[in-house]
């Protein structure tokens, strides 16, 4: 399935790219109503570089959950152990703001009429600069995770090639693969099943001595850090406005959005809680290394690694195309063979970063945290809320809205501290 080009206000009228409002013009793919009560059942003319409204209401379900369900899922457990079983209040609350946040940045699409947008340029490159940290850490992150999971499978048999040498291998991959909505369907169920799974197998070597793991209630001074990397594991606002766009019939996107969003969460709450109960504080990240190393382990492995080498490219899509057409890399201006020949360059480049980015920081944990604290809370939690307000008018915020935007911005600001 085609995730269509992230397209918001201004880039219609030669600045290009994606403004922080997320808002459209009538001309870029946007229904140009004059309120927030538009009829988004409007079928808009589609723009340069933007796909046809093919899309089902299924694909786009399926394309969220596909999206978001990913590598930040092995760590959830580890959050748990840093704040407690409070932690599944983070998550939950954590779904439900994404679910909110999700409803904002569409709903800033049909708000205001003509070339206008929340912060203009400087707010553009604020998104992109974020967008593109989002982007090179979890592509990193997904690199990180896959080479691992390969290096431990092959020195497992005896025939390992380095770990290194696998990261490169399947950055390689990710930078040729293409995109199979199924084929990643099926791949996430088979993955998440074997995790159930395995906690329950008893033969295998542990890899290390194992004791009656211990839990805590809550841990107040690890929320934040846990908030940071749940934040990762939610936070697909990038790609939403990509996927509505696809939509056949895009009045259906709060149902949509919902119910992936309530699948999501409680995959994730059933993750966490049984990697927590398993190991309590002798968990860590990935949760897979907690874990025997048998054939079910490493089928999981092997599952896994697969998922993410063949979700990378869903990630990186909307921010390449942006990029692309703001540097002028379209048929429209260069022809066909140009055109592929620049995409080319410019993707190798871009794989190129995110793989030595992660051949120089090979931690997992690590690396969802720090682009959890950076990148993905701000974009989940402070963009959504601060375009749709500025679109919206102070003067037609309600008190409890008022309210979320200052306890938001005052939790980013103690993670930040706390990071």
């Amino acid at each position: 399935m085609h995730l269509p080009r992230f397209k918001t206000a201004g880039s219609s009228n030669g600045n290009g790219g994606w403004n922080l409002s997320f808002s459209d013009d009538k001309g870029a793919g946007a229904v140009g109503a004059s309120d927030s009560n538009s009829d988004l059942s409007t079928v808009p003319k589609r723009a340069e570089g933007q796909a046809e409204r093919k899309g089902s209401t299924f694909g786009a379900f399926a394309t969220i959950c596909c999206v978001i369900i990913g590598s930040g899922s092995l760590q959830l457990p580890l959050t748990l152990k840093q704040s407690g079983w409070i932690g599944l209040l983070l998550v939950i609350m954590s779904g439900i703001i994404g679910t909110y946040t999700g409803m904002l940045v569409i709903k800033s699409l049909y708000m205001m009429s003509g070339n206008k947008a929340a912060f203009g340029l400087p707010g553009r490159l604020i998104i992109y600069f974020f967008h593109a940290i989002y982007v090179i850490g979890i592509v990193g992150d997904y690199i990180i995770l896959s080479g691992t999971s390969f290096h431990t499978i092959a020195m497992a048999d005896g025939h390992d090639i380095g770990k290194t040498t696998w990261m490169v291998i399947c950055a390689l991959v990710m930078w040729l693969a293409t995109i199979s909505l199924k084929q990643i369907i099926v791949t996430i169920l088979i993955a998440i099943i074997q995790s159930f799974m395995y906690p329950y197998k008893g033969d295998g070597n542990v890899p290390f001595e194992h004791h009656k793991a211990t839990h805590q209630s809550a841990i107040g001074s690890g929320v934040p850090l846990a908030l940071t990397s749940i934040s990762f594991s939610f936070c697909a606002v990038v790609v939403m406005p990509g996927v509505e766009a696809s939509m056949k019939n895009p009045n259906m996107w709060s149902r949509v959005l919902g119910s992936a969003m309530t699948v999501v969460t409680g995959t994730y709450v059933f993750i966490a809680t049984v990697g927590y109960w398993a190991f309590g504080d002798q968990v860590v990240s990935p949760v897979l290394d907690n874990l025997p190393h048998n054939a079910a382990t490493k089928a999981a492995q092997i599952l896994i690694a697969m998922h993410v080498i063949f979700a990378a490219p869903v990630m990186t899509a909307s921010l390449s195309l942006e990029l692309e057409l703001a540097l002028g890399v379209t048929k429209e201006k260069l022809g066909r063979v140009k055109e592929f020949i620049g995409r080319f360059i410019f993707r190798t480049i871009f794989f190129g970063i995110m793989t030595a980015i992660a051949i120089v920081i090979p931690y997992f944990g690590d690396i969802i945290s720090l682009v959890g604290a950076f990148s993905t809370s701000i974009l989940l939690f402070i963009v959504p809320v601060a375009c749709y307000l500025k679109l919206l008018g102070w003067s037609r915020v309600t008190w409890y809205q008022l309210i979320g935007a200052i306890e938001t911005l005052q939790e980013h600001i103690r993670e930040d501290k706390n990071n």
